[in-house]
This record gives structure tokens, sequence and C-alpha cells, in this order.
């Protein structure tokens, strides 16, 4: 009764079988609410009067299921740190052409704050400090405008997205700041870029799903180097 009939209050339950409410509560067992576990079939039980189950699972099948989510999660992470560390190869010259119109332009949304919520979403001020980041990376490389560099995919994809955004315009200003580096189009040298960025980031992903596919199973060497820092940006454990 006192399980499965709220609106009856407890202590004259105890007094009438001659128990404080403590003692009673102690001593009452979980009541069957023929609710079943969607997994195994197990019948789940009330526990307390307030009881509702989030999920028709029994304890068991829930830990089994947040093995298999925390398992999913690692794999997830592992292969994102094979896609993170991909670099798209291209000409210093093109690279160049990208990092230095990006900050040529103040950020592309005045209104978003630095850092903010909006700005992640956004990339606003990110695309902005990235296009620095890559821009200085190059300098102080002394890459000549032949030199091949490799820049990293999350990197390389933030950079040409930015700087497409500004040349889509095709200002004057934008052919002054990119024909003393070259002559070719800002549009058409972005459009390459961003199909080299797409290209070696679906590779990546090939690699990365070949070595970690759906039933992998991450080991302690694994876990280790992702933990470590080696591993991936909001994968922690």
């Amino acid at each position: 009764m006192y399980r499965q009939q709220p609106g009856i209050h407890g202590r004259p339950l105890a007094e009438a079988a001659g128990l404080t409410l403590n003692d009673m509560l102690a001593v009452i067992d979980p009541a069957p609410p023929g609710i079943f576990c969607m997994d195994c079939g197990t019948e789940l039980l009330r526990t307390s009067r307030s009881w509702q189950p989030r999920q028709a699972l029994c304890p068991d099948c829930v830990t089994l299921a947040r093995q298999a989510s925390s398992r999913q999660f690692r794999v997830e992470c592992l292969r994102a740190s094979i896609v993170s560390g991909a670099a798209v190869q291209a000409p210093a010259r093109d690279w160049r052409a990208a990092s230095e119109l990006v900050p040529a332009y103040p950020p592309l949304s005045q209104d978003v704050m630095r850092g903010s919520e909006a700005d992640h979403q956004e990339g606003a001020w990110r695309g902005w400090e990235n296009a620095r980041v890559v821009r200085n990376r190059l300098i102080g490389a002394a890459a000549t405008d032949d030199d091949v560099v490799g820049v990293a995919v999350g990197q390389a994809e933030l950079l040409v997205s930015s700087a497409l955004r500004i040349a889509v315009c095709d200002t004057a200003r934008t052919r002054d700041i990119v024909d003393p580096i070259t002559h070719e189009p800002a549009l058409v040298l972005l459009t390459r870029l961003s199909r080299d960025v797409r290209d070696t980031a679906q590779a990546a992903r090939e690699r990365a799903d070949a070595a970690y596919p759906e039933d992998y199973e991450p080991s302690e060497d694994d876990l280790n180097e992702l933990w470590s820092g080696t591993g991936v940006a909001g994968c922690t454990s």
C-alpha cells in the first residue's frame, strides 16, 4: 500500500503495523510497478513513492548502456585526433594571401564579443585571430612563396571560410591586399584551398574510420595517449 498508493500517508500505516515510520521504511521491499526493461524484459522495481523511470531500463542494462556510450565517445575522440592531426598541404603563397586578407578587415561581426557563445558559433573573432596565428607562423618559418606548407585541418578550414566571406565582395581593397602576393584572383585561390581542405579532411576521416571502426575497443595505451594532451580539444577523461 505504501509503494502503490502515494495518497496514503506513511505514518498511519506504520502505526497500524506497530512500527515507527523509520522502522517501516527500513523493512519495505521495492514494489513491482508493472514496467519492464525494454532491453532484457526484467520487471523494474519501485524503490520509493516518487520513483519514476527516466527510461525503461533495469540497472544492469543502464550500466551496459553507459559503458557503450563511454566507449563510443572514446572511439569518436580517437577518430577526431586523426582528423585534427591532418595537415592541408599548399604553397606558402596561398596561405599568405588568405592570412593577410582576413586580419586586414575588422572581425566580420562587430556586435560579437570576443570569446562569447556567439563568437564560438559564428567564428567572428576566432577566424580573425586564427588568421593572425597562421600569418605569424609563416613569417616565423621564413617560407618562400613556392614552399609547400602544411596547416592543420581545423585552422585551414577556419582560415579559408573567413577569407571567403571577405573575398566574395571582391573589393578593390581585397585586390590591393592579394595582388602583391599573387596575381591570381582571391576567389580562385580560396576556392582551390577550400577544395584542398575538404579533400584532406575527407581522407583523414576515412583513415580514422578504418583505424577505429564502430566495434573498436580502446586500449589503455589509446586512452593514455588521448588523455595526455596529445588527443583533441573537447575530449576529456
